[in-house]
């Protein structure tokens, strides 16, 4: 297996940047007494997807691939940063 550096650091970025926002939301839900186990929330729902996508198989992934993962977190960092900068619950 050929090993790529620029592959490598770019994942390790995605793994590194993606958790800290899926523990973002999860703090934001625990403070917030949400049932991360119900679907009837949306908080529950935007949990879920990013568990989905933090199982994604990023080795197996283009560059190209890579860098629209990275814009999609990028986008999730904004918007939980708006969610949690809310007072009440969503």
């Amino acid at each position: 297996m050929k090993l790529d550096y620029e592959k490598t650091f770019e994942i390790e970025i995605i793994n590194e940047f993606s958790m800290s926002i899926y523990n973002r939301i999860l703090r934001y839900a625990m403070k917030n007494d949400i049932n991360l186990e119900s679907n009837d929330h949306f908080i529950s729902l935007l949990f879920h997807q990013m568990e989905e996508n933090l199982n994604v198989k990023l080795y197996d992934k283009s560059l190209d691939e890579l860098e629209d993962i990275k814009k999609y977190w990028q986008h999730m960092n904004d918007y939980t940063k708006e969610i949690t900068a809310l007072k009440g619950v969503v």
